[in-house]
């Protein structure tokens, strides 16, 4: 590549994970046979969320579920246009809540703000969970004051995970309740920036990136880089990644994993799918290893 391939492939990238989209809730619950409410809460700095409380019938056990950038509570309509380029597939959530409610355990699933239903925060802008730790913060505030006596467990996804990293450092004192966190693929900044640019010969490539990063967004990559803030992870944690994703590499999750605090940590491998969705839509296909582990803890 030149020079002006590559400011436009830094650009592009820099502009991909600033802003926020939306994409259609296409299924709900009750197309999956199952009840559900409605419900909406408030972030911490009062941003409107929305979400979907599905229960289990005598179940003191709650489990609170996010999402990556572009999805919602549902999924990701992948395999629809304009979507289509990150594998051309539905990842479709519904599946592995039903499986939780099944095994006893009620859900708790919401949009992050510019997502789905929820408002926006800072217009379109994303922090890459720099700003949605507000939505994780919220989550757990309503779950914890209307349900005061559950066992609360957290499943949080790409953004959503850097996000609960982020909550977690800033404001541990919120997650002294929580028993333990299925952590699927969190994402640190730069391993991506290694995997897109720097693999690719781009020289000075975190400056580059951070200048148009910093342009649209007003944040920088280590804002969100969720290596730095796994110390902040006291619960016990297993962290899901897909082995050969293109996006970022084996040592991202390696390193997250090695600095998590508590002992009681797994590292899950998905292998044999090199498309880094097929880790989102795992769950709902293969539910029995995040069951197993949601029923050692709570």
């Amino acid at each position: 590549m030149d020079k002006a391939q590559e400011d436009a492939l830094i650009d592009q990238l820099a502009k991909g994970v600033s802003y926020s989209f939306r994409t259609p809730i296409l299924r709900r619950p009750s197309d999956h046979g199952m009840d559900y409410e409605d419900v909406f809460f408030p972030a911490m700095d009062g941003v409107m969320l929305d979400g979907w409380f599905m229960p289990a019938e005598g179940s003191d056990k709650l489990i609170i579920c996010n999402h990556l950038i572009g999805a919602n509570r549902y999924g990701y309509a992948g395999h629809l246009e304009p979507w289509t380029g990150s594998g051309g597939f539905e990842v479709n959530f519904i599946p592995a809540y039903k499986a939780l409610v099944e095994a006893g355990y009620s859900v708790l699933a919401y949009d992050l703000r510019g997502h789905g239903h929820s408002a926006d925060g800072a217009g379109s802008i994303t922090g890459v969970g720099a700003i949605e730790w507000r939505d994780v913060i919220g989550s757990v505030r309503y779950a914890k004051d209307r349900w005061p006596n559950a066992k609360v467990a957290l499943h949080s996804l790409c953004m959503g995970c850097n996000s609960t990293f982020i909550a977690m450092e800033k404001h541990p004192e919120e997650f002294e309740h929580i028993f333990c966190m299925i952590a699927l693929q969190p994402l640190s900044a730069a391993p991506f920036i290694e995997r897109a640019l720097i693999d690719n010969g781009v020289e000075n490539a975190v400056e580059r990136f951070n200048e148009r990063y910093s342009y649209y967004s007003s944040f920088r990559h280590t804002d969100s880089n969720a290596i730095a803030r796994a110390h902040a992870v006291k619960v016990p944690t297993m962290l899901v990644q897909v082995k050969d994703d293109m996006t970022t590499k084996p040592s991202d999750a390696e390193g997250i994993v090695e600095r998590l605090p508590n002992s009681d940590k797994k590292l899950m491998w998905i292998e044999g799918r090199p498309v880094r969705y097929e880790g989102y839509r795992y769950f709902s296909q293969k539910p029995a290893e995040m069951v197993a582990w949601y029923d050692a803890h709570l």
